[in-house]
């Protein structure tokens, strides 16, 4: 059974992230919190970086204030976080988090693709709270699917400057 720090690390280097993948400078000195994000499909990672949050935010700024209201909505509407949090303080360990949706509950060894995030505090140490979490290829479909055209178009930027690979045919690759 992998481990959180097993999931969180890069599945390339098999090492924790060190570098900020927009403004490359080390995590562990920009004094700011960090996400790690990873993409799954058929139990392969596809995609995984980790970004500060100074330069999330200047990624989001991009979106358009509509995009930004309807994925809040989504996660507000979708997922029932009274009862998940209780969830989470009732787990034994981090890990079990990536056995299921956040969104519709779908257990993870029956998914085609998800999606997993942590955050990080400025310090390198994992914050417990809503995240981390695991959401399925679907709910992300879902989620994104309302989003603008020039949202989509900026997320399509971010992606082609830090990452190489085909694009993907419905927009929502690695939007997590």
């Amino acid at each position: 059974m992998r481990s959180i720090h097993d999931w969180l690390c890069s599945e390339e280097t098999g090492e924790a992230f060190h570098h900020c993948v927009r403004c490359k400078f080390p995590l562990l000195e920009i004094a700011v919190p960090w996400l790690v994000n990873k993409e799954f499909h058929r139990g392969e990672c596809t995609l995984e970086y980790a970004i500060c949050q100074s330069c999330r935010d200047a990624v989001t700024h991009g979106f358009s204030e509509e995009s930004k209201a309807a994925v809040r909505g989504f996660l507000e509407r979708e997922i029932d976080w009274e009862s998940r949090l209780g969830e989470f303080m009732r787990m034994h360990d981090l890990v079990e988090r990536f056995d299921s949706c956040v969104v519709c509950a779908a257990a993870r060894d029956g998914m085609d693709g998800y999606g997993i995030s942590a955050l990080f505090d400025a310090g390198g140490h994992l914050v417990e709270g809503s995240l981390p979490l695991l959401i399925c290829r679907p709910c992300i479909v879902r989620m994104t699917a309302s989003l603008s055209a020039a949202s989509l178009e900026t997320w399509k930027r971010f992606l082609d400057r830090h990452f190489d690979g085909p694009p993907d045919d419905d927009g929502a690759r690695g939007f997590f």
